[in-house]
């Protein structure tokens, strides 16, 4: 699945243009199992009982807006560490769900090969982190009150129906601090505006919300499931950190202000001085390319073992023949005779090097891309793979 196929019939164009990070959409799919992969029933009662993995804080319960205590559906237990934790009971949460709680399972992104194969699909469109969420809804209960959240949202519904309202009203730019986290239901109540649209979510469907949008959520059936997807992208806030990090490495930063006596005079001209020396920092070449390479890395690691191949799989052969990466539209394609597909963003450098040559190693192409991070490399390598267009020698 690529970030194409989640957004379908909306094409990328489109939904840059016209949607992302500027208004919300309900995106209706003619296909209701095209999901499947991703989450059922089935598969989330082959999580679910994994009853190991589960603790009170990657699995909670609430009733009517309202968490369930933990004391309520787990029991002590201990964790593999042998320390005490709080785990799920199934008799219990089975029962709270029967009573109409919703359940949600968080930051399970890495837990199937479709949920992995979707977060980093976002991941290497977006150049975003992201995780997901799981929500299962029963009994035409609301799960959370209205509210905004400080990531964008990719909603995947996969069984049932739920009715989710969008409101006009959002919020600039909110990030998870405490002038955000603060604020309270008068605060929404007062902020979120009218209703913007209603989406009746059906399997198949996305719903696609931009951080800082208000909304909320009702099952209008006996049992819904769906999966959010939040992308986090970089942001100015992260930039200043790292120009605060550079900043360390200059005694002028190091150094008291002046003086009280010396004057307002001199706290202006040393205040002018430090902001002269934060925008050398900022400006500087070998800043823009520490920005770049973090932006490369901007992503959760998942996967990465295919046991016993990965062991042997030292050295790789170009089965395909005549291919060039060519930017197209923006982006980058890799052209064959017949046809081209689209590269990842941030790969295609890597892509180019590896079509470039009849075979190499993994040790070749980490020395001829040591800048860029290890789990770029490793993506690299599993793209061109899955495209059939490398081969690992036996």
């Amino acid at each position: 699945m690529n970030f194409a196929d989640i957004i379908a019939p909306i094409g990328e164009e489109t939904f840059f243009a016209e949607y992302h990070d500027r208004k919300p959409v309900h995106i209706q799919a003619s296909d209701p199992n095209r999901f499947r992969d991703v989450m059922s029933w089935p598969a989330l009662t082959g999580l679910l009982n994994m009853t190991a993995y589960w603790n009170h804080k990657n699995l909670g319960l609430t009733l009517d807006t309202e968490p369930i205590s933990p004391a309520e559906y787990c029991q002590a237990t201990l964790d593999p560490g042998f320390q005490d934790q709080l785990q799920p009971d199934p008799d219990r949460v089975t029962a709270w769900l029967r009573r109409g709680a919703s359940l949600v399972a968080n930051d399970i992104d890495s837990l199937t090969p479709g949920l992995a194969a979707t977060a980093d699909a976002l991941e290497q469109r977006l150049g975003a982190k992201v995780q997901a969420n799981l929500y299962c809804s029963t009994h035409r209960r609301q799960a959370f009150d209205t509210h905004f959240d400080t990531h964008e949202v990719f909603a995947l519904h996969v069984e049932g129906e739920k009715v989710w309202r969008v409101y006009e009203g959002r919020l600039d730019q909110p990030i998870a601090s405490a002038a955000f986290k603060s604020l309270g239901p008068d605060d929404h109540a007062a902020r979120r505006g009218p209703v913007l649209f209603e989406a009746t979510m059906r399997p198949g469907d996305v719903l696609y919300i931009p951080r800082g949008q208000y909304h909320d959520a009702l099952a209008s059936g006996d049992n819904a499931l769906h999966v959010a997807f939040g992308a986090t992208h970089l942001i100015g806030v992260d930039v200043v950190e790292m120009v605060l990090a550079g900043a360390m490495e200059d005694p002028a930063f190091r150094a008291n202000l002046p003086l009280p006596a010396a004057g307002d005079a001199a706290l202006r001209a040393h205040l002018a001085d430090l902001a002269e020396r934060l925008g050398r920092i900022a400006n500087a070449e070998p800043f823009f390319a520490a920005v770049q390479q973090t932006r490369r890395g901007w992503a959760y690691k998942r996967g990465g073992y295919d046991l016993p191949g990965n062991t042997r799989a030292d050295r790789f052969t170009c089965r395909a023949k005549g291919l060039a990466v060519v930017p197209h539209n923006g982006r980058h394609v890799l052209r064959g005779s017949q046809s081209a597909v689209a590269i990842p963003d941030g790969l295609e450098e890597m892509v180019a090097w590896m079509v470039g040559r009849p075979g190499f190693t993994r040790v070749d192409l980490d020395t001829a891309f040591a800048a860029v991070a290890p789990e770029q490399r490793h993506r690299a390598i599993t793209a061109m793979a899955a495209m059939k267009v490398i081969e690992p020698e036996a």
